[in-house]
This record gives C-alpha cells, structure tokens and sequence, in this order.
C-alpha cells in the first residue's frame, strides 16, 4: 500500500491459538532491525504493543497444555511502548482486558523502553471477569497490572502518552466512543463477524479500523467526515458493493473514495461540485464516468473547440445577442460567462449552463442537450472550466 498511516512501522500479528483464542492466522511483516523481544508466560492471551512511534505489534500466547502460555513480541528498540494484555478475548461475557504496567527500581510507569531483549516471567493475569474490578463495565481492568523488571539495565519506565489521540490518559481503542459498554477494538465495523481488533480485509498486515486512509489524524473509526454517524471507510459510496477502504476500481493502491479525480483539493467523498441535491456527492455522479472509462480520467474538453460549438447550436438562437450571457466569440462568451453571479468558482459560474441543460432546469423554451452535448460540457466544467 502507497497510502501514508498514522501508525504502523513495524507489525508482527499472528494469531496463534491460546485459551480464550479460537483463530489459528498468521500475519507477519518485514522488521525493522532494531527491535527488542519481550518474551514470558501468561494464561491464554492476546499481547498487544502501543509505541510512541506509531508501531503497533498483536501476538496471541502459544498454548502448551498448561496455564502457563509462553509469548514473544518484538517491539522497536529505545522507544516508549505501551503493553495490553487480554484473556477470553472471544468472549464479550467473560473478556478481561488488563492494562500493563511496570516497576523499574524505585520507578513505576505505564511504558517500557528497550535497549535489548527482556523476560518478564509469568504474568498471572486475571481469567476470572467477576474478580476484577471495572467501574464502567467495558471489561477493560481499572488498575494497571504491574511487572517488576528487576533492574534490568536494558530497560527504562516512564508513562508516555501512546496511541492517545483525544489525550485522556487512555488509549483510544480501548476506550467506548458510541458508548455502547463495548470498547471499539471489539465492535465489528463492517458486520462481518470479525472484531476490529482482528479485521485486516485489505491484508497491509495492521488492523483496518485504526488506520487513517484520509491522513487526517483521524483513526478510520472515529472519521465521520460527512457527519452521517457512519464511519466514513465501511460505506460504500458508488454502491458496487465493496466498503470504502477495499473499493480500487482503477488499481492504483489508493480507495478510490479519499482520491481527487478532479485535482479540486477535495477528496471525491466530499466533492460535491454539482450541487445537485441528489443527496450524492461527486464520488457517486461523475466518478460512474470516471470508472466507466477503464479507470482513467476521461480526457478534458477544451472551450473554445468542444464547449462553443454546442452553445452556438443550442443557445446561440437566443443568447447571441440576449439572455444572462451572450454567445460571441470564444474568448468573449467565457468572459460573460464567468462574469454571472453564480458562485466564486469558474466551476460554479460554469455549472449554470450544466444545469439549465441537465434536462430537468426549464428555461424560457430552451433546448435540452443530449447525452454526449451535456458530457462535454460537464467534462470541461469538471476540468476546471478553463478558458481553453
């Protein structure tokens, strides 16, 4: 993927089977050759690592037919990061979600930095939810648990903010935005009965709820950018069938939803240039041209060449010499045209003749353009309505 994240510079996510897990994938990424293991038992668990650097690293504990699950993560070296740990990750009854803290000498803090590799021993971690204490019932432990490192002169503590968009205290994924008691790593964005936290359709190896497709410093989850309390990446906003965030239908590595296809500095998603309260924006209307022409740009009309010969057919009649505008030579009929008060833009002054011939906008008896009339005439307006 050419797409820039907000996170993610390094993962290793396998999904190994362990009390409480029930999936057996395995998704690994190149490392970068500075990372550090941190390694040791635990019940059956998922171990995650939130670090300041964006890395975000998921392993699950190996089962071995005993309580005492061996693990091993690599994380990236001399960076603070931040360790989760869950039991009965499958079960939303039973789940228990314990932040990890640590003991260094007379230090504590909720982030570790590493230098080399370290063991941390067992880790007893709670599997019983009704023994630990939850003031809010989002099965995340209100309390770290805490780990002594013993003085281990490969590692340091301190409590940096990780993965802490909102700057709470608490790491966004296992906070409860919808406040529906289910923090949003286990919601199930797209419906498709995967958690967030194991979901990775577009298979980049990270999951697809807290990447930022738009770069906008905003998880996928938490972007509503059309303010219709959907996540903008699980719609579908060309219809075909496939969530924003898996729909390339010109092959080029980008969701086709946070592209510019008319180079307006407005992703297609936002882009409602026609203005034609239709309830869809551009990405909807004009991108079905885009597509339909095998995922290319259709080629950009010209004005004086394309543009004026339809007005001199259809509109000349009653605009040579009245009207808003009147149909001259080219240079001059751009000029009236782009002298109507009919927004800012050349787009928007442009767009008045697009709509009084789009078939439903009378006007005074005037013609109607057809098909291959009205997309050239869009095509050129959609260009940027140069005078050209």
């Amino acid at each position: 993927m050419k797409k820039n994240t907000i996170l993610l510079s390094l993962i290793a996510v396998p999904f190994l089977i362990g009390c409480g897990s029930d999936s057996s994938d395995t998704l690994t990424n190149t490392q970068p050759t500075a990372t550090s293991k941190i390694s040791g038992t635990v019940p059956g668990t998922l171990i995650e690592a939130f670090c300041e650097d964006g890395t975000y690293v998921q392993v699950s504990s190996t089962q071995n037919g005993t309580n005492q699950h061996p693990f091993e993560i690599e994380v990236p070296q001399n960076t603070n990061c931040r360790l989760v740990m869950t039991t009965n990750e499958y079960n939303d009854t039973t789940r228990v979600i314990t932040p990890i803290g640590f003991i260094h000498g007379t230090v504590t803090g909720s982030t570790i930095s590493l230098s080399g590799d370290i063991n941390l021993s067992h880790i007893p971690l709670e599997l019983d939810y009704t023994n630990v204490s939850d003031s809010d019932g989002n099965h995340v432990v209100d309390n770290d648990h805490y780990v002594n490192l013993n003085n281990a002169t490969n590692a340091s503590v301190n409590s940096t903010s990780v993965f802490d968009m909102n700057r709470n205290g608490y790491i966004d994924v296992y906070e409860d935005d919808d406040n529906n008691g289910r923090v949003n790593a286990y919601e199930d964005d797209d419906n498709d009965g995967r958690y967030n936290i194991h979901d990775d359709d577009d298979d980049d190896k990270y999951p697809d709820y807290i990447e930022d497709d738009d770069n906008d410093d905003k998880y996928n989850y938490q972007d509503d950018d059309d303010d219709n309390s959907y996540p903008d990446y699980i719609e579908d906003y060309d219809n075909d069938g496939k969530p924003n965030y898996l729909d390339d239908d010109d092959n080029d590595d980008y969701p086709d939803y946070i592209q510019d296809h008319d180079n307006d500095g407005k992703p297609n998603y936002l882009d409602d240039d026609y203005d034609d309260d239709d309830d869809y924006n551009d990405y909807n209307d004009y991108d079905d041209n885009y597509i339909s022409s095998g995922g290319t740009t259709a080629t950009a009309k010209l004005f004086s060449t394309d543009v004026m010969p339809i007005l001199i057919n259809n509109c000349k009649s009653c605009h040579g010499t009245a009207g808003n505008f009147t149909i001259t030579s080219a240079s001059e009929t751009y000029t009236n045209i782009m002298s109507l008060n009919y927004g800012t833009s050349n787009k928007d002054r442009a767009e008045y003749m697009k709509d009084k011939g789009d078939g439903d906008y009378r006007h005074g008896g005037g013609d109607k353009l057809n098909d291959t009339e009205y997309n050239t005439l869009e095509s050129w307006i959609y260009g940027g309505a140069m005078n050209n």
